[in-house]
């Protein structure tokens, strides 16, 4: 099952690669290409990173739909993707006055691409099913959701691998191979 979820990983990394060469993104309601570049910028990032940056961006839309609101924040139906800057440890929102790093929000269920709550961040709040079809290795999982509130971890053919504990929860090292769908309730 790991070996199928790698090979559309593989896919979404050619897709990655293709949009890290020539893409120049896409724009949103709320901001352009150039607003988000500058936004890079007082980052810190240099003009590569930039690209990588956007590249990951447009990895994440392609997979799960979305708009891109940020240099490194999309919002999805019913929740948030945010990444982590190239060469930082954990997402933080770039938007955000201070810029400061983002815990997981309360009523939501936070994926993270790293163990110990690092890497990218995925936070969901709505009750339905998210597609995971790029999340494998070891990363993290936040439940704060509403107390007592359970998530349910799925794998390729909806069989339940893992229904958290109810909210308040965490693991701190958690294996995203198996799981193919979230649905935080």
């Amino acid at each position: 099952m790991a070996l199928r979820k790698l090979a559309a990983m593989t896919v979404a990394a050619t897709a990655l690669a293709g949009s890290l060469i020539g893409a120049t993104g896409t724009a949103s309601a709320t901001g352009t290409q150039q607003d988000f570049a500058a936004q890079a910028k007082t980052a810190g990032l240099t003009v590569s990173q930039t690209k990588e940056l956007q590249g990951r961006v447009d990895g994440y839309l392609k997979a799960l739909g979305g708009e891109q609101v940020a240099a490194n924040k999309i919002e999805i139906e019913g929740g948030t993707v945010l990444l982590a800057l190239p060469g930082e440890e954990r997402a933080r929102d770039l938007k955000a006055k201070d810029a400061k790093f983002v815990d997981c929000p309360y009523e939501n269920f936070c994926m993270f691409r790293g163990t110990y709550y690092t890497g990218d961040q995925m936070n969901l709040y709505n009750c339905r099913n998210y597609g995971l079809t790029n999340w494998v290795g070891n990363g993290s999982w936040w439940n704060r959701q509403t107390p007592g509130t359970q998530a349910r971890l799925l794998g390729q053919s909806g069989n339940l691998v893992t229904l958290t504990a109810g909210a308040e929860s965490w693991q701190a090292v958690y294996n995203w191979d198996p799981i193919w769908t979230v649905r935080p309730c």
